[in-house]
C-alpha cells in the first residue's frame, strides 16, 4: 500500500513537471484579493497565492476542587520539575502558518502549508492534484483524510477556538495518501487510501510497517444559493495501525480539553495488540439567515487480542468508544457563514456591508475512552464533557478576536494516561469526581 501511494505521487509530480517545460516567458499580474497576495499570468495558465495565518492564545485555568496535593509525571525536558500538578496559565502561539497554493495549466493544482508554532517546523499540507473537470479531482500527498465536517473545515472558519474532543481523537487529521473527490447539485463524495502522518517518519528508525487506512465521506445538501441550507452526511475509516518498531500494532486515541495553552491531555489511551479498528460517523447541519447549528456522532470499534500460555494469541472482546458534539451560533452583526458545496461544509463568511462582524456561539461535546466489555483487559482512557461559549469579533475580514469560556467535566479516569496521581495512588482512588476546571481564553487570529 505504501509503495503504491509513493509511486502514484511520483508519477503525478513527473507529469506536472513534464507538461510545464514549454520555456515560454509569460506576462504576469500581481494583486490582492480578500487581503491575500496573488500572482497570476495574463493568460491565466498559472496562478499562485498565499494563505498565511497567525493564532495567539492566552488562557487561564481554574480548577473546581483543590488540586494542590496531586502529583504529575516529571517532564524530562524541563531543567527543574518538582512533580507537583499545576495548570500552565499563560500565552502560546497556537498556529504560525505559511502556505502557498498554486494552479497551473488550468487543470493542475498544488499546495505547500507549513506550521512554525512552538519553534518547530511541521508540514501540514503538501500535495499535487489534477482536476478532470470543475467537479471531479484527484490529489496525492499529505492532506486531510475525508472524515468529519468539523475536521475538514479550515480552522479559520471555526466558531470556537478548538475542534471538539471526539473529532480530535477519532477523526484522522492529515496523512500521506491519495484521494478522489466529486460533487454535484446536492451531493458530495470523497474517498481514498492513506498511510501515516508525515511529521514523525524521520524521527524513527526500524519502525516497521506503516499501516494503512481506507476512508470515505459522503454528504447531501439543499441548494447553496438559498438563504437556508440543510446538510446531512456520514463517513467511515477502516484502519490497520502502524507497527511502530514492534511486531504487534498499537492504537493511540487522545485529545486536548478544547484548549491548548496547557499542553496536558487528560483523556487519552494507548492500546496494544490491535488488529484493526473502524470509525464511523454521522453529521448534520442547518443554516438559516444568521443562525447556524450542526453536530456529529462518532463511533469506534477496535479489534484486539492478548497472549495466553506459550505465546498463543487469544481474542478479546472488541473495545468500543464514542463521542459527539452539538454547536450553535448566531451572527449578531454581518452575514453568516456560507455553505461550500465543493467542500460540503460551512466555511467562508458572507460579505458584510458594515465591514465588521460579531458572532456568539456555544457548544456541548462529549468523549468516552473507557471500555469495560472484557474483564481481562479494561480500558480506562477517561471520559469528559465540555461546555463552551464564544464571542467573536471580526473588525475586518482578516482579523478575529475571540473570547472563549470552557467548563471541563472529567471523570476519575481522565488522568493523562496515569501520569496524574496522589501520593502514588491512582487519581480514580484519590479524586473520584475527577479534575474539573474552567478555562477563560482569548484568541487573536490574523489571516493574510
Amino acid at each position: 500500500m505504501r509503495k503504491s501511494i509513493t509511486l502514484l505521487l511520483a508519477a503525478l509530480i513527473t507529469c506536472s513537471m513534464a507538461w510545464g517545460k514549454d520555456g515560454e516567458k509569460r506576462p504576469a499580474k500581481v494583486y490582492f484579493k480578500d487581503g491575500k497576495l496573488h500572482f497570476s499570468s495574463i493568460d491565466e495558465q498559472f496562478h499562485l497565492w498565499m494563505d498565511n495565518r497567525i493564532y495567539l492564545d492566552a488562557a487561564i485555568y481554574s480548577p473546581v476542587r483543590d488540586v494542590s496535593g496531586l502529583t504529575s509525571k516529571i517532564n524530562k525536558d524541563l531543567e527543574e520539575d518538582d512533580g507537583h500538578f499545576r495548570f500552565s496559565n499563560g500565552v502560546s502561539v497556537r498556529r504560525a502558518r505559511f502556505a502557498l497554493k498554486a494552479e497551473f495549466y488550468r487543470n493542475w493544482f498544488a499546495e505547500l502549508d507549513l506550521d512554525f508554532a512552538n519553534n518547530e517546523v511541521e508540514i501540514k499540507d503538501l500535495f499535487v492534484g489534477y482536476r478532470f473537470n470543475k467537479r471531479l479531482s484527484l490529489k496525492a500527498g499529505h492532506f486531510k483524510v475525508p472524515m468529519s465536517m468539523e475536521r475538514t473545515t479550515s480552522s479559520k472558519y471555526l466558531s470556537l477556538a478548538e475542534r471538539p474532543m471526539a473529532v480530535e481523537a477519532f477523526a484522522d487529521g492529515r496523512r500521506l495518501g491519495i484521494a478522489a473527490t466529486a460533487w454535484g447539485n446536492g451531493w458530495w463524495v470523497s474517498g481514498g487510501a492513506f498511510g501515516r502522518e508525515i511529521d514523525i517518519i524521520q524521527k524513527e528508525r526500524n519502525r516497521g510497517d506503516d499501516g494503512w487506512a481506507l476512508a470515505a465521506r459522503v454528504a447531501l445538501s439543499t441548494p447553496a444559493e438559498k438563504e437556508w441550507t440543510v446538510h446531512v452526511g456520514g463517513y467511515a475509516n477502516y484502519q490497520t495501525p502502524a507497527e511502530g518498531g514492534l511486531d504487534d500494532r498499537m492504537a493511540v486515541f487522545r485529545t486536548f480539553p478544547e484548549s491548548r495553552v496547557d499542553r496536558r491531555r487528560f483523556v487519552q489511551t494507548e492500546i496494544e495488540n490491535v488488529r484493526h479498528y473502524a470509525v464511523a460517523g454521522v453529521e448534520a447541519g442547518f443554516r438559516f439567515r444568521k443562525w447556524l447549528a450542526y453536530g456529529e456522532y462518532i463511533y469506534t470499534n477496535l479489534s484486539r487480542y492478548t497472549y495466553g500460555s506459550e505465546k498463543q494469541k487469544t481474542d478479546l472482546e472488541n473495545a468500543i468508544f464514542n463521542g459527539w458534539y452539538v454547536t450553535a451560533s448566531y451572527m449578531i452583526l454581518g452575514e453568516n457563514r456560507r455553505y461550500a458545496p465543493d467542500e460540503a461544509e460551512f466555511s467562508e463568511l458572507g460579505q458584510s456591508a458594515k465591514g465588521h462582524r460579531l458572532e456568539i456561539a456555544g457548544r456541548v461535546s462529549h468523549i468516552n475512552l473507557n471500555d469495560f466489555h472484557d474483564p481481562k483487559a479494561y480500558i480506562t482512557g477517561g471520559k469528559a464533557t465540555s461546555y463552551s461559549a464564544a464571542l467573536n469579533w471580526m473588525p475586518v475580514r482578516n482579523v478575529m478576536l475571540g473570547l472563549n469560556y470552557i467548563y471541563m467535566d472529567n471523570d476519575k479516569y481522565a488522568d493523562s494516561k496515569g501520569q496524574i496521581t496522589f501520593n502514588n495512588k491512582a487519581l480514580s482512588d484519590a479524586l473520584p469526581k475527577g479534575i474539573d476546571f474552567h478555562v477563560c481564553q482569548l484568541r487573536i487570529m490574523v489571516s493574510f
